[in-house]
Parts: C-alpha cells; structure tokens; sequence
C-alpha cells in the first residue's frame, strides 16, 4: 500500500514534491572558521588575565552571514536547531580551558591539561530563536594554540523551527 501511495505522489508531484518545503523556512545556514588567519607561523593566544571572547579570523565558509570575523561572533540569522563544535589545541605551555557561549550562558566547553601539543572537541545541538549569539570564550589564564587550523569553531543550521 505505501509503494502504491510513492507511485503516486511521484506522478503527481515529480521527486522533488516529495521534500518540498515552505520556501520562507529553506534558509540555509552554516559556518566554520579557524583561529588564525593564515597557515604561517604557529601562536598561542593566551593568558589573559579575564576571559576573553576569541575572534576566529579564517572564514572557511560563512552560508548566511551569521558569523562576524571582527567581533568573534555567530548571529543565528534564522530560528531553528544548530549542531555546534568547538575544537582547541592546546601548545607547548599547555592549560587549554575555552567555552561555547550563546547570550552570556556557557553551553559547552572544552578543556585539556596534557600541556604539550594535544587538543579537545566538544559539540552539542542548539536550539537558537533569530538573533541569539554564540561565541567562544578563552577563560582566565589559559592559553589556545592555532597553527593550520588546529582550532576551529563550526555551525548548522539542522532544520528551521516555527
């Protein structure tokens, strides 16, 4: 009975009427960006002596326009649930501590100790309304290494809510 129901919706409305959306929710949103702005040297960024909203300056892909390469910060251009990840490398001094943060409330983080060359993901699905910002923050007297992008910060839009 369901084949008969296929066949039929397929006649009726081609491949594509069997996925169509609301064209006002077919939003597409995505981005992944990297600490540093270029492949060169190796940095720490790190200690600071508060915490400190690291600003991701390689923008690998930015669908939509949510993330802001001068502020650090992703604006969720479209209600909907995001899938998040934030990866850190953690240098030759080690003490890696950074978070994910969305409208001043820590989401998730990432944490490593090893102290030499070593790294963390950490990810999480976010339901975000239009407007809500995410942004990572390097925590007090800690350090972050890039080099390559060793350190990114990435986003999807999963599917749009009402």
């Amino acid at each position: 009975m369901v084949y008969q129901w296929l066949i039929a919706a397929l006649l009726l409305c081609g491949p594509a009427g069997l996925w169509a959306q609301d064209a006002s929710s077919d939003q597409q949103v995505a981005f992944s960006v990297a600490l540093k702005s270029n492949d060169q040297a190796p940095d720490d960024h790190g200690p600071f002596n508060t915490e400190t909203t690291l600003v991701f300056k390689r923008v690998v892909t930015n669908v939509g326009n949510g993330y802001d390469d001068n502020t650090g910060i992703f604006t969720a251009p479209v209600k909907g649930l995001y899938f998040v990840t934030l990866t850190g490398a953690a240098g030759s001094e080690g003490g890696m501590n950074a978070a994910v943060i969305k409208n001043g409330v820590n989401m998730f983080a990432i944490a490593d100790n090893q102290n030499k060359f070593s790294s963390a993901t950490n990810s999480m699905a976010l339901q975000l309304d239009a407007g809500d910002k995410l942004w990572v923050t390097l925590w007090a007297n800690q350090r972050i290494f890039d080099q390559s992008r060793l350190t990114t910060f990435s986003g999807f839009l999963i599917s749009p809510l009402p």
